[in-house]
């Protein structure tokens, strides 16, 4: 089910509100009913694999029982295993048997596996409630409760990655309590953003430079349009941003305040800076979950500290890019941001402070242009449109274009939207709810007059 679509926006939505509202005097009842909420949700467009995802619950619910009765280690470290061999599975599969023929030099057949919805994003949570209890930072939850943490519908597909320290407390919490109003208007705000930058921006540069890219999978770009393709960086945030913003909104509606995954990151004046403000839960998780545990592991001697440090980060990221896609270009781009980010340190360690304007002209242009290695289908596919960038942008289409200079115009002068959502309903504004309520019909009828697109991450 789309956050952009009629069948949530109409109907889910509406009666899911109004159920909780039902249940929220009855305490026992509020975690119970949103289990069941997350997981019809779940189940409306992924029927065959609802059972995956009860069974993923059931499975590392049991063993953090066991570890909570045992004090075995062994027992959360095998649960671990078994999540991220399950996501192997289905991920990785065809992108091993792929290279393995490469290797072998032989054909290996291509194995017909669907990539079951959300299973990146609730695989990290449980590693993250998992390792966490083995070190004794984590209590064991009831069954329900760890079930809405792992299920929770706003989040489960696409995130944002929240910490069980962020949230676990927050559920099943009285919604319909004094001053329940603001919290209402603020997360239909942040649900009206999110949708207005999925919908009116992600998706029209999405319109523009998707035709390029396909035919940059075909064969050479020279037509100048390979200048167009630069702005995918620009769509996959308004794209992945909306989604968050939305997620968000959700959960004030449900009182759960999700952690907020972008901080405007096209004002970032160093790559060290863009990666504190993109996809901000994700590189948390790989900071504490991956990146500290390499560094701190006694690999080498005491005084090649830095040189691991660096190999950690570069490694760290990635295994960033493996997450996103089993695909080589998913690679190249982790470990060129890994390459970079240590550059930057050493750069802000042993070279001259740069100024801010030259700092963030080189951190756009390096994301702009290592965004095509990420979005292109192959290698090959990159590399045409890098090619067709020798030939001068084609201007002919005029104000066609015009999305591809104010969108990105946007994302460089803006504040991030929880800025934005937090200015606007700082003291009660009759005319923002009106505004609101008037773009949430514009918005219905852009999606009634176009075909719904899905929301990018959902590949990941």
């Amino acid at each position: 089910m789309l956050f952009n679509d009629y069948p949530f926006l109409l109907v889910f939505l509406p009666a899911a509100i109004l159920l909780y509202r039902l249940v929220d005097p009855y305490p026992q009842l509020r975690i119970v009913t949103l289990v069941l909420l997350s997981f019809a949700f779940y189940a409306y467009d992924n029927r065959p694999f609802i059972l995956l995802l009860v069974l993923s619950i059931l499975i590392n619910w049991l063993a953090a029982l066991a570890f909570a009765r045992t004090r075995r280690k062994a027992i959360v470290t095998a649960a671990i295993v078994a999540d991220l061999a399950v996501l192997g599975v289905f991920k990785y599969t065809n992108f091993i048997a792929y290279n393995l023929g490469l290797v072998l030099d032989r054909p290996i057949p291509h194995f017909d596996l669907a990539l079951p919805l959300g299973i990146s994003f609730f695989t990290f949570h449980h590693i993250m409630y998992l390792v966490d209890l083995r070190r004794g930072k984590a209590p064991f939850y009831p069954l329900p409760r760890y079930a809405l943490y792992i299920a929770f519908f706003p989040q489960a597909i696409a995130g944002p990655l929240a910490r069980w320290s962020e949230v676990m407390e927050q559920f099943g919490r009285k919604v319909y309590s004094p001053g329940w109003q603001r919290e209402f208007c603020v997360g239909i705000t942040f649900i009206f953003i999110g949708l207005f930058e999925k919908i009116f921006l992600g998706d029209r540069i999405a319109g523009i430079i998707d035709p390029v890219y396909a035919r940059a999978a075909a064969g050479p770009v020279t037509n100048g349009d390979a200048w167009l393709a630069l702005g995918f960086s620009i769509q996959i945030l308004y794209d992945f941003a909306g989604y968050s913003d939305i997620a968000i909104g959700l959960g004030l509606l449900f009182g759960v305040k999700l952690p907020f995954n972008f901080n405007a990151p096209f004002r970032s004046t160093s790559i060290q800076d863009f990666w504190q403000r993109w996809h901000i839960t994700l590189m948390t998780f790989l900071r504490d979950y991956v990146f500290f545990p390499l560094v701190n592991a006694r690999i080498l001697p005491r005084r090649f500290l830095p040189l691991q440090s660096n190999a950690a980060m570069v490694l760290t990221m990635a295994l960033c890019g493996l997450w996103h896609g089993a695909s080589w270009t998913f690679i190249l781009w982790g470990t060129l941001h890994g390459c970079a980010l240590v550059a930057c340190a050493l750069w802000r360690r042993y070279g001259w402070k740069l100024p801010s304007l030259l700092g963030w002209v080189l951190t756009v242009m390096f994301v702009l242009v290592t965004g095509v290695i990420f979005r292109a289908a192959t290698l090959d596919a990159a590399l045409n449109i890098f090619q067709g960038l020798a030939v001068p942008a084609n201007l002919e289409r005029g104000r066609h274009l015009l999305p591809l200079v104010i969108i990105p115009l946007m994302a460089f002068l803006l504040p991030a939207s929880q800025d934005i959502v937090a200015l606007l309903t700082r003291r009660p504004r009759p005319w923002l709810s009106a505004l609101v309520g008037f773009g949430l019909l514009a918005i219905l009828v852009e999606l009634g007059e176009r075909n719904v697109s899905g929301f990018a991450y959902f590949k990941f």
